[in-house]
């Protein structure tokens, strides 16, 4: 079993979070067919104000950075993990981690498409309440469709 530890994101961690994004958001994109709408972590994190968020963590594994979310109050909006650490807890840690400091979090956004993601979150007891359509933040000349996922509230 893993010793899988999560903390708060430091400035050291970019390089670990930028090959994460990569590679993950990649498999993501082909999951979906959108594999042309890729941006590098460095431009997606700019356009979209990663580092506006409130709550950035990461999951290290012997003190190596593998996965990282980042999430507000009521929406967990960025969660990856390296495709070489995939299925082994790592997402799920996260999540856990983010809704005990945020427990108000009802709010997931998935692609269409990203089957293993909706089946995580799915797992954690949210559900698909629709399915949008519009334009990918931060690479608008994209068309996307999305799970809306909630949870209802604790409590």
């Amino acid at each position: 079993m893993l010793d899988i530890k999560i903390r708060p994101y430091i400035s050291s961690d970019y390089n670990y979070i930028c090959i994460i994004h990569d590679a993950a958001r990649k498999m993501e994109l082909s999951l979906t067919s959108l594999d042309a709408a890729f941006l590098p972590f460095s431009l997606a994190a700019e356009r979209e104000n990663f580092f506006d968020y409130p709550h950035i963590d990461v999951a290290t594994v012997d003190d190596t950075v593998v996965a990282f979310s980042a999430y507000t109050d009521d929406e967990l909006a960025w969660l990856y993990v390296s495709p070489d650490m995939m299925r082994k807890g790592l997402g799920r840690k996260l999540v856990a981690s983010a809704l005990d400091i945020e427990p108000g979090i009802k709010h997931i956004e998935v692609l269409y498409g990203n089957e293993p993601a909706r089946k995580l979150y799915e797992s954690i007891g949210f559900y698909v309440q629709k399915i949008n359509e519009g334009v990918m933040p931060g690479n608008e000349s994209y068309h996307v469709k999305v799970y809306i996922m909630c949870r209802d509230s604790i409590g």
